[in-house]
């Protein structure tokens, strides 16, 4: 029994230093420099041991996305479910989305928008599905609130998650990284136009207080 759980473990370490490898290399160029040689190379396998955990490259390219997305929508959750107003949440979560974007531009921009193979685009559309749904949720609380527009949260809530992404694309698809006060002033011109979007009374929208910061 001892020696099956250790084998357990070392597959379950295997398999997350597979995901991490893939993620970094998409991180450095996209979704083209996750080729399945260099992965294993730098694993410390041999490529066909790569291949005993996923079928293809875009099968593990897919598991990278699916883990990566999650974590984005947690962090959005997070602000969701935190205190305060459903305006000041919205701010927060856009601008933090924003900014968590340029951290890793060649990953952001890989998740967002490069052209790359239909499964993976699929797997695009599940992760902009999984933070709309998030953002519905705050949409309707703020519609409770008297906040929001009293429109379909499913709907408005897609319009948010493409807005915040769409400024997204030329900045990420630079081969420099994006300056500081470049993200910051977009991170703060994104949210804002993403919260006149959707409130209710955009003359009071000047009252927006400034956003957490990222985590």
């Amino acid at each position: 029994m001892a020696q099956a759980q250790v084998r357990r473990q070392q597959i379950e370490d295997t398999l997350k230093n597979v995901i991490k490898v893939t993620r970094d290399l998409i991180a450095e160029g996209g979704w083209s420099a996750a080729q399945i040689s260099v992965i294993a190379s730098r694993a410390g396998l041999a490529t066909g041991s790569v291949y005993r955990y996923f079928d293809s490259k875009v099968d593990l390219c897919v598991q990278v996305l699916s883990e990566v997305s999650k974590r984005e929508a947690e962090v959005a959750a997070g602000i969701i479910d935190s205190e305060g107003d459903a305006t000041s949440r919205m701010h927060d979560a856009v601008a933090t989305f924003v900014r968590r974007a340029a951290r890793e531009p060649r990953l952001a921009y890989a998740l967002i928008a490069e052209p790359c193979e239909p499964a993976l685009d699929e797997a695009r559309l599940q992760y902009r599905d999984a933070l709309a749904k998030q953002f519905a949720r705050l949409i309707d609380d703020g519609i409770r609130r008297g906040e929001f527009i009293d429109m379909p949260s499913d709907v408005i809530s897609t319009c948010v998650t493409g807005a915040m992404m769409e400024p997204l694309i030329r900045p990420l698809a630079r081969a420099t990284r994006p300056r500081k006060q470049e993200i910051e002033t977009l991170a703060e011109q994104v949210a804002i136009a993403c919260v006149r979007m959707v409130r209710a009374n955009s003359p009071k929208l000047t009252s927006i207080k400034k956003p957490r910061r990222a985590q």
